[in-house]
């Protein structure tokens, strides 16, 4: 297929996400031993082209000691210098809890010191090499400061420790993407996509990059399955935009009033919708999700494998 020309493609970004609430000194101890377990579950949602945010709360008056509760609940309440802040103090009387430098790389981050939070992260490592987060999260830092090779050498490294990870390749295919590497980035895709079949991000990224490169035919199917696959308002317009140089102006509207179901205010696609409703197009077949997304390459392998299969 012969690329039809550029298009121009936003990527979200994203951030983590982690839950909060206050404690006694005494009980403190206790939840600084259970923090990883706590900090796994709260970030579990985690994308890397997204952020969902979270409800804010108000944050307790802190005195003495620094618990980690403490300087969790005020990166909840989204205080991300005073949570700064906090992880401080708390790392410095608890130096070996990688939980501790890991969070104080997330508020950094929020809070837009990317030096710290490089740091915070590398400290975290250095407690513990197999920190699969803080490898994640430094990566999207790195990738953030430009720094792409040294983003691809943590992901290798972190895909060592995990090789099950569908995040490593995802970030993977960003740094490649920003690097102008299309095919590398394509196969990252596709790579976390064969680890995690309802990887929802990296269908939709891999799909804006077929379509970035004109790839109209390749794209369709992998921006339809994210769609089935997450209910996303980016999801839905991106299909529409695919949809709109097919000249599917009918699908196209549909996607688009699926972007407006999804989030009423996104204008971008109240935008989109108004432009394909105003042209006159022919009579066309209802938009199908399911059988537009039958057709990405890891379908067409399953099919191939049952047909073998059953020979």
């Amino acid at each position: 297929m012969k690329p039809s020309g550029k298009l121009a493609v936003t990527v979200l970004v994203a951030c983590a996400v982690v839950a909060c609430g206050k404690r006694d000194s005494q009980k403190a101890k206790a939840q600084d031993a259970a923090a990883p377990k706590a900090i796994a579950a709260a970030e579990s949602t985690t994308k890397p082209f997204d952020d969902e945010g979270v409800v804010g709360v108000p944050a307790p008056t802190i005195t003495g000691p620094v618990s980690f509760a403490d300087a969790e609940s005020l990166f909840q309440a989204k205080k991300y210098d005073e949570a700064t802040k906090a992880f401080e103090a708390y790392t410095t009387r608890k130096p070996a809890n990688p939980w501790g430098h890991y969070m104080l790389g997330l508020a950094a981050w929020k809070g837009g010191d990317l030096v710290k939070s490089e740091l915070a992260f590398e400290t975290a490592l250095s407690a513990d090499p197999t920190h699969m987060k803080s490898f994640l999260n430094l990566s999207r830092v790195l990738i953030e400061r430009k720094r792409y090779d040294e983003a691809i050498e943590k992901l290798t490294r972190a895909g060592e420790v995990d090789p099950e990870s569908a995040t490593v390749p995802r970030l993977m295919a960003r740094a490649f993407s920003a690097q102008h590497k299309t095919d590398d980035a394509i196969d990252a895709y596709r790579h976390a996509i064969a680890l995690d079949m309802s990887d929802a991000w990296s269908m939709n990224n891999l799909g804006l990059l077929y379509l970035e490169q004109g790839f109209v035919e390749d794209a369709v199917p992998y921006l339809a399955k994210a769609v089935l696959t997450k209910d996303v308002a980016a999801f839905h317009n991106n299909l529409g935009m695919a949809l709109e140089h097919q000249g599917r102006f009918v699908a196209a509207a549909t996607a688009y009033k699926g972007a407006l179901t999804a989030d009423p205010a996104y204008k971008k696609a109240k935008q989109n919708l108004t432009r394909v409703e105003a042209v006159k197009s022919g009579p066309e077949e209802p938009l199908d999700l399911v059988a537009l997304a039958r057709g990405t390459d890891e379908d067409r392998k399953v099919a191939n494998d049952e047909t073998r299969a059953s020979k």
